[in-house]
């Protein structure tokens, strides 16, 4: 009989344990599309501001209202940011995070056409050092 309360209490455990472990993964899943979703408004909101040629800094400001962190600008042969977002995700013992980097290529900035594409890295490049305003 003991045997078979104990079997019980195991197989509660394991099944316990499976689902808090999917309900894990999900919430970072979520995590990660929700960094994804940023650097997304982050080219939505470049695009927005109609600027053929955006400055560094104001690339770097448009970072900040779309809650990533600009990590390179490339100019040639077009405009491609690299930005940097973090989201948090809820676990069994605290709060985890998603940190990830994607690559905001852009295209016929100023224009009609204008849009971006976004593409997610394997890589995070090293932070840069923007300028300090005057």
């Amino acid at each position: 009989m003991l045997a078979l309360v104990f079997g019980g209490v195991t197989v509660a455990i394991e099944v316990g344990s499976r689902r808090s472990a999917a309900d894990s993964h999900a919430k970072e899943a979520g995590a990660e599309a929700d960094v994804t979703r940023a650097a997304q408004a982050y080219g939505a909101a470049v695009v927005a501001a109609g600027d053929p040629a955006p400055t560094d800094e104001r690339l770097a400001a448009v970072a900040e209202g779309a809650r990533v962190e600009v990590r390179e600008v490339h100019r040639t042969p077009g405009l491609v940011v690299t930005v940097y977002g973090t989201a948090p995700f809820g676990t069994l013992f605290g709060v985890g995070s998603v940190a990830a980097c994607h690559r905001v290529s852009f295209h016929d900035l100023g224009t009609a056409t204008a849009g971006s594409v976004v593409e997610r890295l394997v890589d995070c490049p090293p932070p840069v050092a923007w300028p300090s305003p005057s």
